[in-house]
Protein backbone atom coordinates (compact mmCIF):
# COMPACT_ATOMS: atom_id res chain seq x y z
CA UNK A 1 0.00 0.00 0.00
CA UNK A 2 1.56 3.31 -0.79
CA UNK A 3 1.11 6.56 1.17
CA UNK A 4 1.95 10.38 0.68
CA UNK A 5 5.44 11.21 1.43
CA UNK A 6 4.74 13.60 3.93
CA UNK A 7 2.85 10.60 6.21
CA UNK A 8 5.39 8.24 5.74
CA UNK A 9 7.99 10.51 6.83
CA UNK A 10 5.97 11.94 9.67
CA UNK A 11 5.36 8.02 10.53
CA UNK A 12 8.66 7.04 10.56
CA UNK A 13 10.62 10.01 12.19
CA UNK A 14 10.59 12.97 14.60
CA UNK A 15 9.28 15.03 11.59
CA UNK A 16 5.82 16.45 12.09
CA UNK A 17 3.85 16.46 9.04
CA UNK A 18 4.27 20.23 8.34
CA UNK A 19 8.08 19.47 9.29
CA UNK A 20 7.86 16.87 6.69
CA UNK A 21 6.81 19.00 4.08
CA UNK A 22 9.06 21.76 4.71
CA UNK A 23 12.37 19.05 4.81
CA UNK A 24 10.95 17.74 0.82
CA UNK A 25 10.67 21.79 -0.34
CA UNK A 26 14.53 22.32 0.92
CA UNK A 27 15.38 19.41 -1.07
CA UNK A 28 16.55 17.32 2.14
CA UNK A 29 14.36 14.17 0.94
CA UNK A 30 15.44 11.78 -2.15
CA UNK A 31 13.18 9.15 -3.27
CA UNK A 32 14.81 6.06 -5.13
CA UNK A 33 18.07 8.75 -5.59
CA UNK A 34 16.06 11.53 -6.82
CA UNK A 35 15.11 14.64 -4.96
CA UNK A 36 11.05 14.68 -4.04
CA UNK A 37 9.33 16.22 -6.20
CA UNK A 38 6.74 17.38 -3.53
CA UNK A 39 5.47 15.77 -0.18
CA UNK A 40 2.15 14.53 -2.31
CA UNK A 41 4.40 11.89 -4.30
CA UNK A 42 3.77 8.40 -3.46
CA UNK A 43 6.13 5.81 -1.23
CA UNK A 44 5.69 2.17 -0.31
CA UNK A 45 7.65 -0.25 1.41
CA UNK A 46 9.74 -0.91 -2.58
CA UNK A 47 11.16 2.58 -2.94
CA UNK A 48 13.80 3.99 -0.95
CA UNK A 49 13.81 7.33 0.95
CA UNK A 50 16.16 9.17 2.47
CA UNK A 51 15.97 12.57 5.30
CA UNK A 52 19.26 14.60 4.95
CA UNK A 53 20.96 11.16 3.68
CA UNK A 54 19.88 9.33 5.89
CA UNK A 55 17.44 5.77 5.04
CA UNK A 56 14.19 6.05 6.15
CA UNK A 57 11.86 2.84 5.69
CA UNK A 58 8.99 1.17 7.07
CA UNK A 59 9.33 -0.62 10.16
CA UNK A 60 7.01 -2.83 12.58
CA UNK A 61 6.25 0.29 15.46
CA UNK A 62 8.10 0.19 18.97
CA UNK A 63 7.40 1.99 22.07
CA UNK A 64 9.86 2.51 24.53
CA UNK A 65 10.08 4.23 27.77
CA UNK A 66 13.41 6.60 28.55
CA UNK A 67 14.65 8.07 31.47
CA UNK A 68 16.12 11.47 31.19
CA UNK A 69 19.29 12.56 32.93
CA UNK A 70 19.41 15.89 34.10
CA UNK A 71 21.36 18.59 31.73
CA UNK A 72 20.17 16.94 28.72
CA UNK A 73 18.13 18.76 25.74
CA UNK A 74 15.13 16.91 24.76
CA UNK A 75 15.60 17.49 21.36
CA UNK A 76 18.18 15.96 17.85
CA UNK A 77 20.95 18.20 16.44
CA UNK A 78 23.20 20.62 17.58
CA UNK A 79 22.66 21.49 21.35
CA UNK A 80 24.83 24.79 21.02
CA UNK A 81 27.00 23.36 23.65
CA UNK A 82 24.60 21.22 25.55
CA UNK A 83 24.61 17.40 25.63
CA UNK A 84 21.20 15.96 23.23
CA UNK A 85 19.39 12.99 23.08
CA UNK A 86 21.75 11.83 20.33
CA UNK A 87 23.97 11.31 23.02
CA UNK A 88 21.99 8.06 23.47
CA UNK A 89 22.86 6.05 20.55
CA UNK A 90 20.00 4.32 19.67
CA UNK A 91 18.14 7.46 20.02
CA UNK A 92 20.98 9.27 17.59
CA UNK A 93 19.96 5.89 14.76
CA UNK A 94 16.17 6.49 15.17
CA UNK A 95 15.44 9.73 16.04
CA UNK A 96 11.70 8.85 16.89
CA UNK A 97 8.97 11.10 18.45
CA UNK A 98 8.65 11.64 21.94
CA UNK A 99 5.84 12.00 24.18
CA UNK A 100 6.86 15.44 25.63
CA UNK A 101 9.91 17.61 26.37
CA UNK A 102 11.29 17.77 29.90
CA UNK A 103 13.65 21.26 30.86
CA UNK A 104 17.12 20.81 30.60
CA UNK A 105 17.11 20.68 34.28
CA UNK A 106 14.86 18.16 35.00
CA UNK A 107 14.78 14.50 34.64
CA UNK A 108 12.31 11.61 33.93
CA UNK A 109 10.41 9.54 31.93
CA UNK A 110 9.73 10.30 28.26
CA UNK A 111 8.11 7.67 25.90
CA UNK A 112 9.64 7.63 22.53
CA UNK A 113 7.96 5.55 19.78
CA UNK A 114 7.63 6.00 15.74
CA UNK A 115 3.83 5.49 16.44
CA UNK A 116 2.73 9.28 15.69
CA UNK A 117 -0.98 9.01 16.17
CA UNK A 118 0.12 7.71 19.65
CA UNK A 119 2.79 10.28 20.35
CA UNK A 120 -0.17 13.12 19.59
CA UNK A 121 -2.55 11.52 21.55
CA UNK A 122 -0.39 11.65 24.61
CA UNK A 123 0.87 15.20 24.10
CA UNK A 124 -3.07 15.99 23.72
CA UNK A 125 -4.50 17.16 26.98
CA UNK A 126 -8.04 16.34 26.03
CA UNK A 127 -7.11 13.04 26.04
CA UNK A 128 -6.66 12.77 30.08
CA UNK A 129 -3.39 11.28 30.12
CA UNK A 130 -1.69 11.70 33.27
CA UNK A 131 1.61 12.83 33.77
CA UNK A 132 3.01 12.77 37.30
CA UNK A 133 6.07 14.22 38.95
CA UNK A 134 7.97 14.28 41.85
CA UNK A 135 8.95 18.19 42.86
CA UNK A 136 11.41 19.93 44.88
CA UNK A 137 11.19 23.05 45.79
CA UNK A 138 12.95 26.05 48.21
CA UNK A 139 10.44 26.98 50.51
CA UNK A 140 7.62 26.02 52.24
CA UNK A 141 4.07 26.19 50.75
CA UNK A 142 0.66 25.98 52.57
CA UNK A 143 -2.24 24.12 51.78
CA UNK A 144 -3.96 27.27 51.08
CA UNK A 145 -1.44 27.92 48.58
CA UNK A 146 -1.66 24.29 47.21
CA UNK A 147 -5.42 25.06 47.04
CA UNK A 148 -4.50 28.05 44.42
CA UNK A 149 -2.08 25.33 42.38
CA UNK A 150 -5.05 22.70 42.28
CA UNK A 151 -7.98 24.81 40.46
CA UNK A 152 -5.61 26.00 38.03
CA UNK A 153 -3.83 29.33 37.55
CA UNK A 154 -2.81 31.95 35.29
CA UNK A 155 1.04 33.33 34.98
CA UNK A 156 2.44 35.81 32.34
CA UNK A 157 -0.98 35.26 30.54
CA UNK A 158 -0.66 31.43 30.43
CA UNK A 159 -3.85 29.52 31.44
CA UNK A 160 -3.21 25.99 33.58
CA UNK A 161 -5.42 23.37 34.15
CA UNK A 162 -6.45 22.50 37.52
CA UNK A 163 -4.00 19.82 38.81
CA UNK A 164 -3.69 17.20 41.25
CA UNK A 165 -0.84 17.39 43.83
CA UNK A 166 0.18 15.73 46.91
CA UNK A 167 1.88 17.31 49.98
CA UNK A 168 4.92 14.77 50.81
CA UNK A 169 6.60 17.40 53.39
CA UNK A 170 6.23 21.32 53.61
CA UNK A 171 8.88 21.28 50.35
CA UNK A 172 8.05 18.06 48.54
CA UNK A 173 5.32 17.35 46.64
CA UNK A 174 4.07 14.78 43.97
CA UNK A 175 2.03 16.76 40.95
CA UNK A 176 0.08 14.94 38.65
CA UNK A 177 -1.08 17.10 34.86
CA UNK A 178 -3.15 16.25 32.02
CA UNK A 179 -0.97 18.70 30.26
CA UNK A 180 2.62 19.59 29.84
CA UNK A 181 3.05 22.89 28.58
CA UNK A 182 6.43 24.53 28.53
CA UNK A 183 7.85 25.08 31.86
CA UNK A 184 4.44 24.59 33.75
CA UNK A 185 5.78 23.38 36.73
CA UNK A 186 8.23 25.88 37.15
CA UNK A 187 5.93 28.50 35.99
CA UNK A 188 2.89 27.44 38.76
CA UNK A 189 5.33 27.41 41.95
CA UNK A 190 6.69 30.94 40.62
CA UNK A 191 3.37 32.31 41.34
CA UNK A 192 3.94 31.69 45.31
CA UNK A 193 8.08 33.14 44.79
CA UNK A 194 8.93 29.44 45.29
CA UNK A 195 12.06 27.70 43.25
CA UNK A 196 11.70 24.29 41.74
CA UNK A 197 15.13 22.77 42.74
CA UNK A 198 14.57 19.32 41.56
CA UNK A 199 11.78 18.23 39.16
CA UNK A 200 11.48 14.37 38.07
CA UNK A 201 8.82 13.05 35.87
CA UNK A 202 7.94 9.60 37.45
CA UNK A 203 4.41 8.71 35.23
CA UNK A 204 2.92 8.95 32.27
CA UNK A 205 -0.24 7.24 32.13
CA UNK A 206 0.53 3.35 33.24
CA UNK A 207 4.35 3.64 32.69
CA UNK A 208 6.69 4.34 35.52
CA UNK A 209 10.29 4.15 36.48
CA UNK A 210 10.54 1.47 38.66
CA UNK A 211 13.13 -0.35 38.27
CA UNK A 212 14.74 2.52 36.16
CA UNK A 213 18.17 4.59 36.16
CA UNK A 214 19.31 7.56 34.21
CA UNK A 215 20.18 6.97 30.95
CA UNK A 216 18.31 3.51 31.07
CA UNK A 217 15.73 2.18 27.99
CA UNK A 218 13.16 0.05 28.07
CA UNK A 219 10.43 -1.60 25.56
CA UNK A 220 7.01 -1.18 26.76
CA UNK A 221 4.75 -4.03 27.17
CA UNK A 222 0.89 -4.78 26.72
CA UNK A 223 0.09 -3.83 30.04
CA UNK A 224 2.34 -0.48 30.02
CA UNK A 225 0.42 0.62 26.91
CA UNK A 226 -2.95 -0.68 28.16
CA UNK A 227 -5.64 1.84 27.75
CA UNK A 228 -3.54 3.99 25.90
CA UNK A 229 -2.90 3.46 22.32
Amino acid sequence: MSVRLNKFLAENTSLSRRDADRAVEEGRVTVNGETAEGPWVQVDDMVKVTLDGQPVGMSDLFYWAFYKPVNILTAYGDGHGKDTLDVFPLLHEKKPAYSGRLDYESEGLIIFSNDGDFIQRLQNSDEKVQKEYVVSVNKPLTDEQLNVLRKGISYEGIDYLPCIIHKQDSKRFTVILHEGKKRQIRNMFRVFNAQVKRLKRVRIGRVNLDGMKAGDMRVLTEKDLAGML
